[in-house]
Parts: structure tokens; C-alpha cells; sequence
């Protein structure tokens, strides 16, 4: 489906895309390793912790830790791509073997999917 020159296209846009993922997990990893203020950042501070503290840190761990995995999947979804590309496969859907358009691959370089595919896979999805 595609030449050379585009699949070359296509590896650099993923690699670009690997790398800013990697960056924003990286980040992501960081703020999740900090501990945020009072004794748990290692303060001396005689005051008791709030209970309603304790619940917003603990909210804040589950958003940064469902970010964390949010971005593991996607790298990993960028690295199958990148698969797709060297065994031949790329911009080919996985369920009916047809050609994904340039316009999707575009909006989501990684795409398994033609557009009619994913919706039947995950109907209530937005793609």
C-alpha cells in the first residue's frame, strides 16, 4: 500500500511520537515519586494530617497512576505500529484486511482499524 518514501514517513512520525510518550511518562513517573507536602515530602510538622488531604493525595495517586498506564498503552500501541511497518503490514486493518485511509493514519498514526472496524469492535468508543 505504501512505498518506501512514505513508510520512512510514517516510521519518523511514530518514532516522534514514541519519544514525546516517553517524555510525558518520564514526567508523569516523577510526579508520581514526589511525595506531596508535610511529613510525607519529609517535613517535621507537628500538625495532624487532614483525613480530607489524605483522600485528595490518594485521588491525585489514581489519576497520575491511570495517566501512567494511559501512556504505557500507547507506547505500546507506537511500538506495534513501528512492527507493522517492518513485517509489511502498516495501514492495513487488522479485521478486514482493507487499507486505512491516509486521513486516519494521520489523526492516529498507530491505527489497528479502518474506521468502520473499530466502531464495530468497540461500538461506544470514539474514534
Amino acid at each position: 500500500m505504501f512505498n518506501q518514501a512514505e513508510l520512512r514517513h510514517w516510521s519518523e512520525v511514530l518514532m516522534q511520537l514514541r519519544d514525546r510518550l516517553d517524555a510525558d511518562s518520564a514526567q508523569i513517573r516523577e510526579e508520581a515519586t514526589h511525595a506531596s507536602g508535610g511529613e510525607s515530602a519529609g517535613g517535621l510538622s507537628n500538625r495532624p494530617i487532614h483525613l480530607a488531604d489524605i483522600g485528595s493525595q490518594e485521588a491525585e495517586e489514581d489519576v497520575t497512576i491511570g495517566m501512567a498506564e494511559n501512556e504505557a498503552m500507547l507506547v505500546r500501541e507506537v511500538e506495534d505500529a513501528l512492527i507493522r511497518i517492518r513485517d509489511g503490514a502498516f495501514g492495513v486493518c487488522e479485521m478486514c484486511q482493507q487499507p486505512i485511509p491516509k486521513a486516519r493514519l494521520t489523526a492516529l498514526p498507530y491505527a489497528r482499524y479502518c474506521i468502520q472496524c473499530a466502531e464495530k469492535n468497540q461500538p461506544n468508543a470514539r474514534r
